[in-house]
């Protein structure tokens, strides 16, 4: 018996020694350097908030939104951190499922793969699990043949070595981790899935997953599951009694820390994160980590080149087409045509994928594009290896899912043919549509046409807001959209289309006021704006709440400020029929 604890005990080591070998550097994605550089020196803290919320409490903004209930955010939420997930909370024993949700290039999967490494260090969760695992959905989604829970775990171990039967002996002292559950093909439904229990059994791979998430095999075991909240309700179906955490991006603290943690060089991090700090649009694009990144890369190259960082812009897709811009002038210096053809084949790629819900390509999708796989590999494009049957393929993937999704925009915005981005908004949103708001700016079009050479054309900016509106995109969406096109005139026609704001259960992000405050000032005189159940921020205090509306949401004329006042200090206002309810948090502004 005793011997038996000893190669265990061995076994365990070696394992984690191989995942400290694996996880320990990342490729630093600015393809133009194809450094790699440590995840404990680049990874910075993001803010995780820990839900409470009981499933019947307007899941339907949840999903859409990405957001929860005014009230539960106000008030049954709470920060958290990684080494506490799978506490006791409450009056409620440890979570066995907990998922981690965020929107795109939050920082998702670098938690996951940090929580990986800091376990095999020996600093994280070393009493509560002898094993993580880490499970890849995008892979997943190229899996053909049978294969058993134990194959599935087959990347977390070195090169010749299986899971053995005494690990899955003890369920309770295991961690799996699910990594992109809404990149996953193929929709999990209970109905069209038989479950089992024997973790050696060969099935399909669909079934082995539905019966680790719904607890069927391995039942005492813990997973930790990450997703964009788009997923939610996929997600819950396949669930039992899970308890649901955020994350939030980075603090204020948080940017800084990460600014000089990429730039390595105290004064270039301080002249850089100065800079950014006084754009606040800028500034808070940066509380998402792949934003971020892209900031600091193009930054850096701006400082590289010794040109004027005022370049840097304000909205998200600006700053992706400037690094796109950026990248393809280092590298394509002497032939603007094999610039404009890769990327054409690039953005041709990234649309069939969106259409196709596709997100990783194999070798023979990048030759039906014409994409040489020498010159994509050092630009836009990941290469990994994947076990696939009995041989080994390699499959590429855009560097982030955003990446793709801009691409995807940019190629209706460059196509010729107009048909094209009617055809394919008459379908499903499929296509990111901020960022083809953002693409349709008349300076951003310029940009196209004078630095990739690429003819482009704004005659569907007209077609894209009738179909905006035609097909019910809420509100706020909406706002974000014509905040990304950065043009007054189009905006004021767009807002001409509502008699009044609405917004209610919705916790306004920073962003959320800065897309509102634009759309606000370009309002008529009879529109009215009301905000019901709204909270900005996490815990925010009533004079922190009513600063931020002073801030952004009443930057119009003189008069309507005497307004506000009188909104804010009197439970009713004759004159401009204001009405302020405490309790349900009800303001209702009506221009004057």
């Amino acid at each position: 018996m005793l011997h038996a604890v000893i190669i265990e005990l061995d076994y365990q080591k070696k394992y984690r020694e191989h995942i400290l070998e694996e996880y320990q550097v990342i490729e630093d994605r600015n393809a133009r350097l194809g450094e790699y550089v440590s995840l404990d020196k680049r990874y910075t803290k993001l803010l995780i908030v820990k839900e409470h919320w009981q499933r019947e409490e307007k899941e339907h903004e949840i999903i859409t939104r990405g957001r929860k209930h005014a009230e539960l955010m106000a008030h049954q939420t709470s920060l958290t951190t990684v080494s506490v997930l799978f506490d006791p909370d409450r009056n409620r024993e440890s979570p066995r499922t907990v998922v981690l949700l965020g929107a795109a290039g939050i920082g998702k999967t670098m938690t996951a793969r940090k929580i990986m490494l800091d376990w095999a260090a020996g600093k994280l969760y070393q009493k509560k699990f002898d094993y993580v695992f880490y499970i890849n959905c995008r892979k997943i989604n190229l899996v053909t043949a049978q294969q058993s829970m134990a194959d599935l775990l087959l990347n977390n171990f070195p090169d010749g070595v299986r899971p053995t039967k005494e690990i899955f002996e003890k369920p309770e002292k295991l961690l799996f981790i699910i990594d992109g559950f809404d990149e996953l093909n193929s929709v999990l439904s209970m109905e069209e899935v038989s479950l089992w229990s024997d973790p050696f059994e060969k099935k399909p791979v669909k079934t082995v997953l539905c019966s680790l998430l719904r607890k069927e095999v391995l039942q005492k075991s813990f997973l930790l599951i990450t997703s964009r909240p788009t997923a939610l309700e996929k997600l819950k179906q396949n669930l039992k009694f899970p308890c649901y955490a955020e994350i939030r991006g980075f603090s204020g603290d948080d940017r800084k820390e990460y600014f000089h943690k990429f730039f390595g060089d105290e004064k270039k991090a301080t002249q850089a994160f100065n800079f950014v700090k006084e754009n606040e649009m800028l500034f808070t694009m940066c509380f998402v980590p792949i934003v971020c990144w892209i900031i600091c890369t193009v930054m850096k190259q701006q400082m590289e080149r010794k040109e004027d960082l005022a370049q840097t812009s304000k909205t998200t897709t600006s700053v992706y087409l400037l690094f796109l811009t950026s990248l393809l002038t280092d590298h394509f210096t002497d032939s603007v045509q094999q610039s404009k053809t890769t990327l054409w084949k690039l953005c041709s790629l990234a649309a069939d994928g969106i259409l196709e819900r596709k997100i990783l390509f194999e070798e023979g999708d990048l030759k039906k594009h014409n994409l040489s796989l020498s010159t994509i590999h050092t630009l836009f494009l990941n290469k990994s290896i994947f076990q696939k049957d009995t041989e080994c393929e390699s499959v590429y993937s855009f560097i982030h899912l955003s990446f793709q999704e801009f691409f995807a925009a940019l190629f209706y915005v460059l196509e010729e043919d107009e048909k094209t981005m009617k055809k394919s908004l008459s379908s499903k949103k499929d296509v990111n549509i901020r960022f083809l708001f953002g693409l349709l700016n008349k300076e951003r079009l310029n940009d196209m046409e004078k630095k990739l050479h690429c003819k482009t054309s704004s005659a569907i900016k007209l077609d894209l807001l009738k179909w905006a509106l035609r097909n019910c995109l809420n509100q706020l969406e909406l706002f974000h959209c014509l905040y990304e096109s950065q043009e007054e005139e189009f905006a004021k026609s767009a807002m001409d289309n509502f008699q009044e704001i609405r917004l209610e259960h919705i916790r306004l992000s920073t962003m959320d006021e800065i897309a509102l405050s634009f759309c606000v000032k370009n309002c008529c005189s009879k529109q009215s704006l009301y905000l019901c159940n709204c909270t900005l921020g996490i815990g925010e205090r009533e004079e922190g709440w009513i600063a931020k509306l002073r801030k952004w949401l009443f930057p119009l004329e003189p008069h309507c400020w005497c307004t506000l006042g009188s909104l804010l200090h009197h439970r009713h206002c004759p004159k401009a029929g204001l009405i302020h309810k405490p309790r349900c948090q009800w303001l209702q502004f009506c221009s004057v």
